[in-house]
């Protein structure tokens, strides 16, 4: 009789309940993915496989019997993530389970491939060097494929032709666009404010001057959100004092503390 890998089920539920909860943030971690990157010594491909593999699980009613009898593999419930999220109907979630018992990696993905008519872009690899620079190696499909020949194109005409040159370009240009954007936050000019939820140009400006633009929870700088500490639903004001700098993650988990999980559920945690 084969082993039951009871304790992978274990862990994507873990991995889970975390994620629902979004504990994550108690520990100053921004992400579920760098969490776990964290606490279980995990490298990024383990790491993305297993919350790709927990969300097929809690999705898939049957999908944690078939892993801990070994009938399906982690990797290619990872694999048939995508596929399975949003369908509604649980009859056909299973059907997509029952189509990758006992096939490889590269059966499953084929079959992903071919369900959802798309070629799966591979998850870019990076390494970063004591220099500060960072070396990544990824794979160009479909339509992002043909955006970055036709951009090639047109600056070679400037002089540019590496991919280092063209990629940088582009870098440096929609990091551009992001700041021009986060700064104009602080410099509209106020309007008479009639509802105490709305927070003036004013306002938002000092918190993001305290803040530094990032998240004073976990320190990301990516989906900020201004948060009230006491919410407003609860009678709190848009007062610099009431207001924080969270990531989106870090808003839920305090939305989650001072409103409950139960209520929270119905707004997030939804796929």
């Amino acid at each position: 009789m084969k082993k039951k890998n009871t304790a992978l089920v274990s862990f994507s539920d873990i991995i889970n309940e975390v994620n629902r909860r979004r504990l994550f943030c108690d520990d100053k971690e921004g992400s579920l993915f760098k969490y776990i990157r964290k606490n279980f010594n995990k490298s990024d491909s383990e790491t993305s496989r297993r919350i790709l593999a927990a969300k097929t699980l809690r999705l898939v009613p049957n999908a944690d019997k078939a892993l801990a009898k070994k009938q399906v593999t982690l990797t290619n419930l990872a694999e048939v993530s995508s596929l399975v999220d949003g369908i509604k109907s649980n009859k056909k979630k299973n059907e997509i389970l029952s189509s990758i018992v006992g096939k490889t990696q590269t059966q499953t993905r084929e079959l992903v491939e071919k369900l959802t008519g798309k070629k799966r872009a591979t998850r870019p690899q990076t390494r970063s060097h004591s220099d500060g620079s960072l070396r990544i190696h990824l794979t160009l499909v479909g339509q992002t494929a043909k955006d970055y020949q036709f951009i090639k194109e047109q600056l070679s005409n400037k002089g540019l032709y590496s991919t280092e040159d063209i990629i940088g370009h582009a870098i440096t240009g929609t990091a551009a666009i992001i700041r021009k954007k986060t700064a104009s936050l602080g410099s509209r000019k106020s309007k008479p404010i009639t509802n105490s939820r709305t927070i003036s140009a004013a306002i938002k400006k000092a918190v993001i001057t305290r803040s530094g633009n990032k998240c004073e929870n976990c320190g990301s700088k990516y989906n900020l959100h201004f948060d009230h500490i006491t919410p407003h639903s609860m009678g709190g004001a848009s007062t610099i004092g009431n207001l924080r700098h969270l990531c989106s993650n870090c808003n839920a988990r305090a939305a989650i503390v001072a409103l409950s999980q139960q209520k929270m559920d119905l707004y997030i945690n939804q796929s």
